[in-house]
C-alpha cells in the first residue's frame, strides 16, 4: 500500500504539471489545422486518451491472465481499476469524436469499420463495467477477467480496422501513419499523449488503492 501511495503521488504531481502544458501546446502554441481549423485540437486529446486507453487495456489483459493463472488479489485489483479507466477514456475518445466528425464532417457518427469496431469495445468495456459493479457471487472475478481479455483482443482489430477500406469510403483520417502534422502540432500531440497517460497512471493508481481497502475490509468483515 505504501509503495502504490508513493506512485500515486508521483503521478499526480506530474500530471498536474503536464496538463496545463499540454493545454498551451495544444491550443495556443499550436496553428489552426488548414482545413478544419480551430476544431481540429480536439484531435490531439482525442488521440491522447485514445492511446491511455490502450495502455488501461494492457494493463486489463495483463492482470486479467495473471489472476486466472494465480488468483492473485493484486492482479484483480489493478485489472478492474484499469477495466473501469478503460471505459472513461474510451467514453471521452467516443464522445469528442463524435463533436469532430460532427463540426468536420457534418455527420455524428459513419458506420466505418474504425468506427463500428471502436463502438463493440466501448460495449464490452460497458459490460466489463457493470459485471463488476452489480454482479456478485464467488465467481465474478473470473467472469470479468474473461471478459476483459475478449474485450483486449478487440483492440487490434480496432485499430487495423482502418484498413479494410480504401480512404475514400471512409471519414477517419490517417494522419498520424502518414505523417501530416507539422513539428508544432507533433509537439502539441506528444504534449496531449504524454498528459493523457499521466493522468490515467493517477486514476488506475486510485483506483487500485480503493479496490484493495475494500478488499482488507471485506476480509475483517
Amino acid at each position: 500500500m505504501n509503495l502504490l501511495r508513493r506512485l500515486y503521488v508521483v503521478f499526480l504531481l506530474l500530471a498536474l504539471l503536464s496538463i496545463p502544458l499540454a493545454l498551451y501546446a495544444s491550443f495556443i502554441y499550436a496553428p489552426n489545422e488548414q482545413f478544419m481549423g480551430a476544431v481540429q485540437r480536439i484531435f490531439y486529446f482525442h488521440v491522447g486518451a485514445a492511446v491511455a486507453s490502450y495502455v488501461c487495456f494492457a494493463i486489463l489483459f495483463i492482470g486479467s491472465i495473471v489472476y486466472l493463472a494465480t488468483n492473485s488479489v493484486l492482479a484483480d485489483v489493478f485489472a478492474e481499476a484499469a477495466g473501469e479507466v478503460a471505459f472513461l477514456l474510451c467514453t471521452v475518445v467516443l464522445v469528442s469524436g463524435m463533436i469532430w466528425g460532427k463540426a468536420v464532417w457534418g455527420v455524428w457518427f459513419n458506420t466505418e469499420p474504425r468506427l463500428l469496431s471502436f463502438l463493440l469495445l466501448w460495449f464490452l468495456t460497458l459490460g466489463y463495467v457493470l459485471l463488476r459493479s452489480f454482479a456478485s457471487g464467488i465467481h465474478v472475478s473470473r467472469h470479468s477477467a474473461v471478459l476483459g481479455i475478449v474485450a483486449c483482443v478487440s483492440v487490434p482489430l480496432m485499430i487495423f480496422s482502418i484498413k479494410l477500406l480504401p480512404a475514400v469510403k471512409q471519414l477517419h483520417p490517417e494522419v498520424i501513419e502518414k505523417g501530416g502534422l507539422a513539428s508544432e502540432m507533433k509537439v502539441a500531440l506528444v504534449s496531449a499523449i504524454i498528459a493523457m497517460l499521466l493522468v490515467q497512471g493517477t486514476l488506475v493508481l486510485l483506483r487500485a488503492r480503493i479496490g484493495l481497502l475494500q478488499r482488507e475490509m471485506e476480509n475483517t468483515n
